[in-house]
């Protein structure tokens, strides 16, 4: 979860902001799970609009991507990972190509654009596991 503080918030003319949107200059994120930078665009009025949007957790991001269907394409999403899930000691941010859960429904593999992966809420298995329930991208359902 992101955390706001009132002394950030934007106020007045300065914000901006459509109808009831709240205007930020910083959020805080605990240093324990990862999260995603996602990069949408949106058209309206037959313009695009490029944003980025923060998501805190994965639940969170797949409902995202089925509201994304309606008007917004995804563009990228991006894993956000701590020290302790990626082993650099800092925070990291890399293009996210899938996300899988294992069968129990206790575990997920992020699988990166550069082929490393991630496990979590675990370290990675000692003994074979299967990640079989794919999370994201979302699977494509052919319709004829």
């Amino acid at each position: 979860m992101f955390i706001t503080n009132k002394k950030a918030e934007v106020k007045g003319s300065h914000a901006m902001l459509e109808p009831g949107h709240q205007g930020w200059h910083f959020v805080q994120q605990h240093l324990i799970s990862p999260w995603f930078h996602t990069t949408i665009v949106r058209c309206e009025d037959g313009e695009e609009f490029h944003e980025v949007v923060f998501i805190d957790n994965l639940q969170a991001l797949t409902s995202f991507l089925d509201v994304a269907d309606m008007g917004v394409q995804v563009r990228s999403v991006r894993l956000v990972s701590p020290g302790w899930l990626n082993g650099a000691g800092d925070w990291r941010m890399e293009i996210l190509q899938e996300v899988a859960r294992n069968q129990e429904g206790t575990s997920w593999r992020y699988t990166l654009q550069n082929g490393r992966q991630y496990y979590f809420p675990d370290a990675p298995p000692q003994v074979p596991t299967t990640y079989c329930v794919q999370m994201f991208p979302k699977p494509q359902t052919d319709i004829e």
